[in-house]
């Protein structure tokens, strides 16, 4: 079952331990297929495509631009009861020679 069906907390959502190994860590690569943030059903936006798009000439241009970029510390988030919000992704900007 979808962890979000069993919690009523957004901030726990896609971090269920049962599902994913080290559920809490910030881990862009670990290949969750389903998420939240678009809805569901009836209720799906209707500019999802438009975000997907967005997000991912918004990415490439970053790792273009900074190829080399890693992390530079733990993410840290913002404490509040109900939303899991990132404050800071520290990371390590190097920009290309030339």
């Amino acid at each position: 079952m979808h962890n979000l069906l069993r919690s009523p907390m957004l901030s726990s959502a896609l971090r269920d331990e049962a599902v994913y190994p080290r559920a809490s860590a910030f881990n862009l690569r670990r290949g969750a297929d389903t998420g939240i943030a678009f809805g569901s059903g009836a209720h799906y936006c209707i500019g999802v495509a438009l975000a997907r798009l967005e997000m991912r000439i918004a990415i490439e241009t970053l790792l273009d631009r900074f190829p080399d970029m890693d992390l530079a510390g733990p993410a840290l988030f913002a404490s509040h009861p109900s939303i899991r919000r990132m404050t800071s992704p520290p990371v390590r900007l190097r920009l290309l020679a030339g």
